[in-house]
This record gives C-alpha cells, sequence and structure tokens, in this order.
C-alpha cells in the first residue's frame, strides 16, 4: 500500500472481482483490511475529470444511515 493519496480524490478499490468508488480515508481503511486478510487488491486513483462525476460510496452509505426515517401506519 502507498501513501500517496490526495486531498478530495477518489479511488477505485477491487478486490477479486468486486470494485468500489472511495475517498482516502476509506480507501486506507479498506485497504488495511484487505491486506490483513491476506487478499489481493489493486489501487487507482481516479482522474479530476471522471472524480467529479462520483462521490465515495461509504461516505454515501453512511449518510443514508443517518437520514431520518418516515414510518408509515400499516
Amino acid at each position: 500500500m502507498t501513501d500517496k493519496f490526495e486531498d478530495d480524490a477518489l479511488f477505485i478499490v477491487v478486490v477479486e472481482d468486486a470494485a468500489t468508488i472511495l475517498c482516502e480515508k476509506h480507501a486506507k481503511a479498506y485497504a488495511e483490511i484487505m491486506a490483513s486478510l491476506d487478499k489481493h487488491f489493486t489501487i487507482v486513483e481516479m482522474t479530476a475529470e471522471d472524480a467529479a462525476e462520483h462521490e465515495c460510496m461509504a461516505c454515501d452509505m453512511q449518510d443514508e444511515l443517518n437520514r431520518p426515517q418516515i414510518i408509515l401506519p400499516h
């Protein structure tokens, strides 16, 4: 794992056949987890142009978990 991550950069993280787009913080954490499990992973930094069209999938999920939920009566 390298420490060449940049602020506000997004990364494509690939483990086996699964790929995800993550921010620096989440890409580092995911890479450390995969390394501890002896899983081969690849991290590729997205270009600024491509990154502008996407967001970190983990950050987006966290926003969904914190959103108020509407509970409708049965």
